[in-house]
């Protein structure tokens, strides 16, 4: 800028130009837009990945409270004397008669299988999808006496296919809003005692009356919903890798159909040892054992996308496992079943998530006989 004297003899300086102004302008205008987009991606960023959060922190809970309730699971097992007349720690009725072995034994049970197996005439594929697990923990559960914390409970988890009336608060009942059908995790959480409470009588732990079908009792009327939205859930009883590699077998080879029953000497299929009735001592194999580690996998659905698959089939059930064309009936074909799921909710355009752990059952007294 040049110097100029003015008419009263002091110096002045000229201004900026009109271009130089505009210029300057347009610059601090594409300055300040780079930085709102700059601010505004970051925000719906951030925005997106608390959506997400938010999305499965249900699922992520309920996952959590599976994987901590399992690791508890136990059996109370202790050794007893065996009888070659009854095959059994009963004695015969010849009361001369010496005991041929000295075996494991418990009353307690642990169960894992398809849900639809285990939950008898209650249950439907489309209904009760993928696997179930029950087992006894001393969770503590009690009606009449609480705060016993360590009290021995049965516990199961499996997936249910229903609508939310027991869980609505009685205004929204009564304002009409149509009931919402949807896929929950059921927890199975009877008391340990037989009781009459508001919610009805509960015949409590009959593990010890029915061995054989305990989980079935009072299943509608000790299950409550964990979470929302939870379609599938894959459970695989199995050893540790360092196990399997020293007997250069696979990591599964406990439960390879996925089955688990410890009340049973061989659950692998089809079988190989049973429990002999001519020998003085039998084969247990896995007989009144829990498995090592339990492999757990989850998979959640978000709310809208429940939403929109709900309404695509009418709020009717969806045999998942028909549709993906997974079956998930042998731990060999677990990955390529795994990837048809996500092909299917891939393909339908309905975000997922899945979850996936192995537990160790802290109680677990594995003796390694036939790992």
């Amino acid at each position: 800028m040049n110097a100029a004297r003015s008419s009263f003899g002091a110096t002045t300086r000229a201004g900026f130009t009109l271009v130089e102004i505009l210029l300057s302008t347009a610059i601090l205008s594409i300055l300040m837009l780079v930085c709102v987009s700059a601010l505004d991606q970051m925000s719906k960023s951030w925005r997106v990945s608390k959506n997400k959060v938010e999305q499965f922190r249900e699922a992520r809970i309920a996952f959590e409270l599976i994987t901590r309730n399992l690791s508890q699971a136990t059996l109370n097992g202790y050794w007893d004397y065996y009888y070659t007349e009854t095959q059994s720690n009963q004695p015969p009725a010849n009361v001369t008669a010496t005991p041929s072995a000295y075996v494991r034994q418990s009353e307690l049970r642990f169960r894992s299988d398809a849900a639809s197996k285990l939950l008898g005439f209650l249950s439907d594929p489309a209904i009760n999808p993928s696997h179930a697990v029950f087992f006894q923990a001393p969770l503590g559960v009690s009606i009449n006496t609480p705060g016993l914390g360590n009290l021995l409970n049965a516990r199961g988890y499996y997936i249910g296919f229903n609508n939310d009336a027991k869980n609505r608060p009685p205004f929204v009942t009564e304002s009409g809003v149509p009931l919402r059908y949807r896929y929950r995790l059921m927890e199975y959480r009877p008391p340990a005692e037989k009781v009459e409470a508001s919610a009805g009588t509960f015949e409590g732990n009959t593990v010890y009356t029915k061995p054989d079908n305990w989980f079935q009792q009072d299943l509608e009327k000790a299950s409550h919903v964990v979470a929302e939205n939870i379609v599938l859930l894959i459970l695989s009883p199995r050893v540790s890798e360092e196990a399997a590699k020293t007997a250069k077998r696979d990591a599964f080879w406990p439960a390879p159909q996925y089955s688990y029953n410890s009340a049973d000497p061989d659950n692998s299929t089809p079988q190989v040892e049973t429990l002999s009735t001519s020998s003085s001592k039998p084969d247990q194999g896995t007989q009144h054992l829990l498995p090592p580690i339990v492999q757990v996998t989850m998979v959640a659905l978000d709310e809208p996308s429940a939403s929109r698959w709900a309404a695509k089939n009418s709020d009717k059930p969806v045999n998942l496992l028909i549709e993906s064309g997974a079956t998930f009936t042998s731990v060999s074909d677990y990955d390529a079943d795994l990837q048809r799921v996500r092909d299917y909710f891939t393909s339908e355009r309905l975000n997922y998530r899945v979850f996936t752990t192995s537990v160790n059952l802290r109680n677990a007294k594995w003796d390694g006989r036939k790992s």
